[in-house]
């Protein structure tokens, strides 16, 4: 290797091995601040009483459903009725199409119902996951910052084909508890908490 080329190999070797020695990097669980955050709690209290809501009504418009379809079938089988006259059988007739309509439309509405409220669940439950993230989040970075870490890793994160992103640390810093102190220090403070979440982040 010429003099030269060795000295520029030199000075980059020392430069990394310093910048390297003024890392200051700190681990952290975001899994466990998110399930131990008590608005977490709360919120999925309040979601499960959502839910509760939501197969109440499911179940009387279930209910009412099965009502309707036993009366159309008890239509019909006058319709079908040869001890009754012709007339009276036509009369049940049509009002066994009616009842059919109504059966009809009751399942339509039923569909309906359990689409868009199925929908408004998911999206309230993302939008406030969404939110208890973003203050966990401004937790980490606020404690990173007080203690002048270069960086901070989600050691329960997972890469895009769901291997970890921490594969192995030593002796490195976890702030876990230091956020999970945090976060839940202003409980009982009248602090406003979410009306619904999602049990995972």
């Amino acid at each position: 290797m010429k003099p030269g080329l060795f000295f520029v190999s030199a000075l980059l070797l020392s430069a990394s091995l310093a910048g390297a020695q003024q890392l200051r990097i700190a681990t952290f669980d975001f899994q466990k601040a998110f399930s131990e955050y008590y608005k977490t709690k709360e919120a999925e209290g309040e979601l499960q009483a959502r839910v509760a809501t939501f197969k109440k009504e499911d179940q009387e418009r279930t209910n009412d459903y099965r009502k309707l379809a036993e009366e159309a079938q008890k239509l019909q089988d006058g319709a079908q009725d040869k001890t009754l006259s012709e007339a009276a059988r036509q009369e049940r007739l049509k009002a066994f199409q009616a009842k059919v309509q109504e059966v009809q439309n009751l399942q339509r509405a039923i569909q309906e119902f359990r689409a868009t409220r199925g929908r408004e669940l998911e999206e309230r439950s993302q939008r406030i996951r969404q939110g208890l993230i973003d203050e966990i989040t401004k937790v980490v970075l606020e404690i990173g910052a007080k203690e002048k870490y270069t960086m901070v890793i989600d050691k329960t994160g997972r890469s895009l084909n769901g291997t970890p992103v921490l594969l192995y640390c030593q002796d490195l810093p976890d702030i876990t508890e230091e956020v999970v102190r945090t976060i839940n220090a202003t409980k009982g403070a009248g602090a406003a908490a979410p009306k619904a979440a999602s049990v995972h982040p």
